[in-house]
């Protein structure tokens, strides 16, 4: 009899260590999809890609020697490297990143496991911890050193004698651990102090458990291989150095921070729609807390791991929110023991008074079976709806003048730069934004307003550069509501309407033609720029259709550019070479131009949709004839050759929405089914990285950071 009982309690016991696992995996796999591309993940990406192709080439010297994101330890790049490798050479960034967020997610899921066993509630508590959940499924360096240091501690719990595999597998783990993320070799303290005060491990042994943890992490850590100890020196004094720069200075974190992160929910409130369900994490710190008085009785290396845990992110100066991961299990069983305090007080005074028998009504067993097809049935519906939103909002994230130094939502013009960079232009200024020049740095802008540089006006309307720096000597030219202003990075040349030759001097295009001109378009007529003298063009003294220009493209030709004018009333066209002007009257204003790498012309109308100009004839996409969503174009690019990206937005209504366009299939990105935010559409361009940027009217950048 009581063996029964004892195999119906182990039975009970397995369903529900699955059941917890089960809970953290379909978490983590929500998360994977749900989480939005995080600031460290592109390059992580990067590194495994980078590893990929050097194991492809068998180049052991590109792995051992590999100068990307030396900072941290290889393994876990490595890893996303492998995974990379067996996907193939030629698979996709969207694909790599999903598949190496759902390594980490294994990572994490295993975590949830190793805890579930040794102590179920734990492991329930981990599983739901919304820190963890975010950072171990993304592609971030925590989900491996997460597991490893864990194992590493329990596994040394389990040791019954010293040399025993337990004790071998926990200085394995521990080696995993280095070779990891360095953050969370505080772990070495609770090992150190279980193994001398609590197990009486001779130092003898544990000797032997450091010489084997060591050889794990120099083993698994290839980038130490040639000089074990100068880069080891070097990895240590970036750290230091880091801690004390000007990036985590900015952040300003006080001192106190980790205590916040460890008593909160921070992610929750990151990401509403990732941690739609009640988030643990601030209440396991709590219970934690008033757990530390049991543990220290029953298990009080847990308190060692809370101390010294807390100690170190206290002292550490930078205060990044994944480092509190290094207590997260420790939190989670100091809470456990809570509860199972708590329950066991329960118990006892449910036997002597019977609340609970006398005010809990238990529903039928039917009752349980139709609310569990309900819970099924909505579930399988939400989960496909979030599956086809989620998918579709992958690679997407904004660049507001909330979350970074854009000076402005309202961005009429991006421009790619030398060296990765892109020149913006807003409603209150110019911006350049360059990549950041680490792997923990922030991206680098620089911001002119009329208060800092002689910027002639805030409101950036246009900007233009040659494609091989022949712009008027390599100037990045801005066209303002009060001029034009070009820069050189050095100084600034700045032209007004008397300079112009016009009336008025509100730029609203600009264009650079192959001989180096500078093209502008303006309110009041347009003017070019041989780097000596201007000459303008109006309606007055030109076959200009109309003064008010609102685009400018430049057709290359053998004998000399052709240069197309958009206008409110049509498109006009003056071949240099014969200074012959052609007009197109339009039923709409013409608002953006481009000559595609095909030599076909596309113009975006007002009204009318968009235009094709084959060099015969105009063909127009309208609502009435295709599946262009809108008829009023704002922008257009050929970010790919073959792939016109259009900017629409409907004639009354706010908004937009951004459409793929490949000559005949029309592909559009709504807000309810991908990531693009549903603001008008002004500015389309493509940085050097292969990312899509999109400036709009009211919400900033919408950038496309990884493409299907």
């Amino acid at each position: 009899m009581l063996n029964a009982i004892r195999a119906g309690a182990t039975h009970r016991l397995v369903w529900i260590i699955l059941g917890i696992v089960l809970l953290g995996a379909l978490l983590r796999g929500w998360a994977v999809l749900r989480l939005p591309l995080d600031f460290d993940e592109p390059t992580y990406l990067q590194a495994g890609f980078d590893y990929a192709a050097a194991l492809r080439a068998g180049d052991w010297n590109g792995v051992i020697d590999y100068a990307g994101n030396r900072e941290h330890p290889a393994l876990v790049k490595l890893l996303y490297g492998v995974t990379i490798l067996a996907l193939g050479p030629d698979v996709d960034p969207t694909i790599a990143l999903i598949v190496n967020r759902l390594v980490s997610a294994l990572c994490g899921v295993l975590a949830v496991l190793v805890l579930a066993l040794f102590d179920p509630l734990a492991g329930a508590l981990l599983a739901g911890h919304t820190l963890s959940i975010k950072y171990t499924s993304q592609v971030y360096l925590e989900a491996l050193p997460h597991l490893a240091s864990l194992v590493a501690v329990l596994a040394l719990y389990r040791s019954r004698a010293a040399r025993d595999r337990w004790f071998w597998l926990s200085a394995v783990a521990l080696g995993v651990t280095a070779a990891s993320k360095f953050t969370y070799l505080p772990i070495v303290l609770v090992i150190l102090y279980m193994a001398r005060w609590e197990k009486r491990t001779p130092w003898r042994d544990l000797l032997l458990y450091a010489v084997l943890a060591v050889g794990v992490f120099g083993l698994l850590d290839p980038t130490l291989w040639h000089d074990p100890l100068g880069r080891l020196a070097d990895t240590l004094f970036f750290h230091v150095r880091y801690s004390q720069s000007a990036s985590v200075e900015q952040v300003g974190y006080p001192w106190y921070q980790p205590l916040i992160w460890l008593s909160s929910a921070p992610a929750a409130g990151w990401h509403p729609e990732v941690f739609f369900y009640f988030a643990l994490d601030g209440l396991i710190g709590l219970l934690a807390l008033a757990g530390l008085y049991w543990e220290w009785r029953e298990r009080r290396w847990v308190v060692v791991w809370i101390a010294t845990g807390v100690l170190f992110l206290l002292v550490w100066p930078t205060k990044w929110p994944q480092y509190s991961l290094i207590l997260a299990p420790a939190l989670c069983l100091a809470a456990s023991s809570t509860v199972r305090h708590f329950i066991a007080w329960f118990r006892e005074q449910e036997d002597y008074w019977a609340w609970a028998r006398v005010i809990v009504i238990v529903p039928p067993r039917s009752f349980w079976v139709l609310a569990a097809i309900l819970v099924v049935v909505i579930g399988a519906g939400y989960t496909m709806f979030a599956l086809q939103l989620v998918l579709g909002q992958l690679g997407w994230t904004h660049l507001t003048a909330q979350n970074t130094l854009l000076p402005s939502d309202t961005v009429y013009a991006i421009v790619a730069g030398p060296n990765e960079q892109m020149i913006l232009g807003t409603e209150h200024g110019a911006a350049i934004w360059s990549p950041p020049a680490t792997t923990d740095l922030p991206a680098h802008w620089t911001v002119f307003t009329t208060a800092n540089s002689d910027l002639p006006n805030d409101r950036v309307l246009a900007i233009a550069r040659a494609d091989d720096g022949r712009a008027a000597d390599g100037r990045t030219w801005f066209g303002t509501a009060a001029g034009v202003a070009g820069y050189d990075g050095a100084g600034w040349q700045v032209y007004r309407a008397a300079d112009l030759g016009l009336p008025r001097d509100k730029v609203q295009a600009l264009a650079v033609g192959s001989d180096g001109r500078l093209w502008t378009g303006t309110d009041a007529g347009a003017s070019a720029f041989d780097g000596l003298a201007w000459t303008s063009f109006t309606a007055a003294d030109s076959g200009l259709a109309d003064d008010h220009i609102l685009a400018l493209a430049i057709e290359p030709a053998p004998t000399g550019d052709v240069v197309w004018f958009g206008t409110r009333i049509g498109a006009s066209r003056l071949d240099t070479a014969t200074g012959a002007w052609t007009t197109f009257a339009t039923e709409a204003g013409v608002s953006a131009l481009l000559c595609d790498s095909t030599g076909t012309l596309w113009a975006g109308t007002l009204g009318d949709g968009l235009g094709q100009w084959d060099g015969t004839a105009w063909q127009f996409y309208h609502t009435g004839n295709s599946d262009i969503p809108f008829n009023t174009v704002n922008a257009i690019a050929e970010l790919e050759p073959g792939a016109l990206w259009v900017g629409v937005a409907p004639p009354t209504e706010v908004g937009g929405v951004a459409v793929e366009f490949d000559g005949q299939n029309w592909r559009a990105y709504p807000p309810h089914d991908s990531g693009y935010s549903g603001a008008e559409p002004l500015a389309i361009a493509r940085d050097q990285r292969g990312r899509w940027w999109f400036g709009t009217r009211t919400r900033g950048v919408d950038l496309y950071q990884l493409r299907r």
